[in-house]
């Protein structure tokens, strides 16, 4: 399986399309480097569903779990070093050029100089802050010693716990998934009265300006 391919259906199996598609992503996964290549490419767009899968298919047999751990972990981290290089040369260019970030940018400061260490290690659990939280860090000159091995742990922290989520759900997933079908259907029915519905409210409604129309038309004349 290509690079390309496997990021493509890694993302969309995690955001659960179809569970045929999970399931055959899963199985056609190979326990090779590209493999793990992807996977950490991933990590970068999907976040959470990226160490899940892994752990799905490394419950599945499919890959090393402590593989999906280092590939996961190392990609989150580099992320959060980027973030934090780019905090510490560009964070008021960066503050100018998207002024809706301003207020989130002033918390993400205040949380850093509340405690730096817990900031640093918090830079990849923080929903909603993965982005600003490690730029804070650049931009409040957390020291690069204590930055780089903090973040380095919490992303492995992080890792290690959602791919246990993924080991913990593989018994089950198939059995869950096989169930998605059943709700794909009856959201398909209720997709189709929903249509339905909007159809006949558009056709009342045309009607009623047709006849509102009409009557303007019989009071002027």
């Amino acid at each position: 399986m290509t690079l390309p391919r496997l990021l493509l259906l890694a993302a969309a199996a995690a955001v659960i399309p179809s569970a045929d598609t999970m399931l055959e992503t899963i199985a056609s996964v190979e326990d090779r480097a590209a493999t793990y290549f992807a996977l950490a490419g991933a990590t970068i767009v999907t976040s959470e569903l990226a160490p899940i899968f892994g752990g799905l298919a490394s419950k599945e047999g499919q890959l090393s779990v402590s593989r999906v751990i280092f590939a996961v972990t190392l990609a989150g981290w580099l992320a959060t070093s980027v973030l934090y290089v780019a905090g510490m040369l560009k964070w008021e260019w960066l503050r100018r050029r998207f002024p809706s970030t301003r207020s989130a940018g002033t918390v993400a400061l205040r949380i850093v100089r509340r405690n730096p260490v817990r900031a640093s290690f918090l830079v990849r659990y923080l929903f909603g802050g993965r982005v600003l939280l490690p730029m804070a860090c650049g931009a409040a000159r957390v020291p690069l010693p204590v930055y780089l091995p903090v973040s380095l742990l919490g992303s492995l922290a992080w890792t290690v716990t959602f791919t246990l989520v993924g080991i913990a759900f593989g018994s089950a997933a198939e059995q869950l998934l096989g169930r998605l079908q059943h709700v794909e259907d009856a959201m398909l029915v209720v997709g189709v009265v929903l249509a339905l519905g909007v159809v006949v409210w558009w056709w009342r409604r045309r009607v009623r300006r047709a006849e509102r129309r009409a009557g303007a038309r019989r009071e002027d004349g």
